[in-house]
């Protein structure tokens, strides 16, 4: 009786958070883009710092870039809407995305990367603010690897995204709204805590 009366006493400081199904969020985003950074470290990271439990979110560098397959070789070059540079960082994220197994450090790392505007140039030292191990991230990023990946990235945009003609692109429980993404780009915080229909965890009542 007693260990029951202490498990019921303990209950209520666990996170109410699981008691519904977590919200959904896809951003589709560019590396060097302003309203993407703005977006990412005004809204996006706090959000996601305060409130990764009640969200699953899926984070897609591509944009408004286009794939080019190199005939003959299966490999892909990408035109990027700004430039080169941001073609790299693109796919240093999607690299990350696919050898950082911890979520929370994989947005970390790639909150560090927006912040630096540097692009793929700011890898090494993301890597080390983050404690991620970049080896794999590296080695990635200039290969027929990183490449396959970021054309897989295109695949996804076309999939969930296909009329994106804005970045960042929202997308909130796999249905597009443009009302929600003009708010979540001022209020993202308010869009997730609205959606979630679970008990609200404090931090959508601050």
């Amino acid at each position: 009786m007693k260990v029951t009366l202490v498990l019921l006493l303990l209950l209520p400081a666990f996170p109410a958070a699981q008691d519904a199904a977590k919200v959904n969020v896809r951003v589709y985003y560019e590396s060097m883009c302003p309203d993407s950074r703005h977006f990412f470290l005004e809204q996006l990271y706090p959000v996601w710092s305060n409130l990764s439990d009640i969200l699953n979110l899926t984070l897609v560098a591509y944009g408004k870039a286009k794939t080019m397959e190199v005939p003959g070789v299966g490999d892909y070059r990408f035109r990027c809407q700004h430039g080169g540079r941001e073609c790299k960082g693109n796919i240093l994220l999607t690299c990350a995305t696919h050898h950082i197994p911890d979520q929370c450090q994989a947005v970390d790392f790639a909150r560090c990367i927006m912040e630096k505007v540097k692009g793929a140039a700011a890898g090494p030292q993301c890597a080390e603010e983050t404690g991620v191990d970049y080896s794999a991230i590296e080695n990635c990023l200039d290969s027929p690897e990183g490449r396959k990946r970021q054309y897989e990235a295109g695949l996804n945009q076309n999939e969930y995204a296909s009329d994106l003609d804005y970045v960042p692109w929202i997308i909130i429980n796999d249905v597009f709204s443009r009302e929600l993404l003009w708010k979540a780009q001022s209020d993202l915080k308010g869009v997730i805590c609205t959606a979630f229909q679970g008990t609200k965890p404090v931090y959508c009542e601050l």
